[in-house]
This record gives structure tokens, C-alpha cells and sequence, in this order.
């Protein structure tokens, strides 16, 4: 059988009709996902257990109400005055009632969940209670000793939150969802 010069092959009509909408679900999954979701990458042991240094993690962009154990991103200055992100966990949010005593924070009367947390009594920060206005959170890292965090730079006003951390994507060997 004889192919005509210039006739379509099947194949190619084939490939023709899975490319365009091929191309286009990819264009549509990656507006979707790059007008949803940001990222970073955690920089430093601040998180540990919890995050390790050099992992990427997806951010929610649209995140406006953080809640008591959200792990965030944050923008804040560095000593040079120049912009830096930081993840931490969301210990105190609006309304709450914050004490830390020996690093472990008291909101609302009751001792925060430490489960994983990484403590030093001796080298442990202790800070009067306060209450959280609105407008502002108060954060803290999983791992204490090493976090510069709201016991040291204040309260976070939620403008600079950046968004809540939702996976782990890199590399390949810790990808997990983070609760």
C-alpha cells in the first residue's frame, strides 16, 4: 500500500491530537499552581525536627487567618536591613494570651504541645505574658535554642506572613505533606 506524498500518517494525526490538549492541561495545571502556591527554601536548623536546612517546601499564596500550629513563612529584615524569609510555627494568634517560661510558650493558661520540640533549659528564654493584638501573630521555631523568632524580634504582623506551609518537594527522599 502506497502512502501519497503530503498525506497526513495516522501517527501524526495521532500526535497532533494529543499535543494541543496535552499542552494546554500542563499550561492550565501550571497558572493554577503558580498563582496558588509559592516557594522557599528553609535556610538553618530552626525548624529541626520538623524541617531540615536546604529543603524546599510549597506555600499557600492566599493564607489571611494563621491558626496555633500552622508553620509559616515570614518576611522579615535581616540586621543589614535586607529582606529575608524565615519558617516558623504559629504558637499565639490574635486575642490569645502568651507567657514563655523556660522556652515552652503558655497560651490561654495551657502549655503548648511540645511534642518534637527541641528544648535547652540551659540556655532557655523566659518572656512576661502579653496579649496578642489584632493584626499580629506570635511565632516560634521547633528547634528553641537556635530560632530567632518572637521572643527575639517581636511580634509578626500578618502582612509579612508569607503564606502556610503546605509540602515538602525537595529533595526527592523528604517529600511529605506538612501538617
Amino acid at each position: 500500500m502506497a502512502i501519497e506524498p503530503g498525506a497526513p500518517r495516522h501517527n501524526d494525526r495521532l500526535a497532533a491530537w494529543l499535543v494541543v490538549p496535552l499542552t494546554a492541561l500542563f499550561a492550565i495545571i501550571l497558572i493554577v499552581f503558580f498563582g496558588l502556591f509559592d516557594s522557599t527554601t528553609v535556610d538553618g536548623d530552626s525548624m529541626l525536627p520538623t524541617l531540615r536546612s536546604t529543603e524546599k517546601v510549597l506555600l499557600t499564596k492566599s493564607y489571611s487567618r494563621p491558626i496555633r500550629g500552622d508553620i509559616v513563612v515570614i518576611h522579615v529584615l535581616d540586621e543589614q536591613r535586607q529582606p529575608h524569609d524565615i519558617v516558623k510555627r504559629v504558637v499565639a494568634v490574635p486575642g490569645d494570651t502568651i507567657e514563655v517560661r523556660g522556652d515552652v510558650a503558655w497560651v490561654n493558661g495551657s502549655r503548648e504541645p511540645t511534642h518534637g520540640v527541641i528544648l535547652d533549659p540551659a540556655a532557655a528564654v523566659s518572656l512576661p505574658s502579653q496579649r496578642i493584638p489584632d493584626g499580629e501573630v506570635f511565632v516560634m521555631g521547633d528547634n528553641r535554642p537556635v530560632s530567632l523568632d518572637s521572643r527575639f524580634i517581636g511580634l509578626i504582623p500578618l502582612p509579612d506572613v508569607q503564606g502556610k506551609v503546605a509540602a515538602v518537594f525537595a529533595p526527592i527522599t523528604r517529600v511529605r505533606r506538612v501538617n
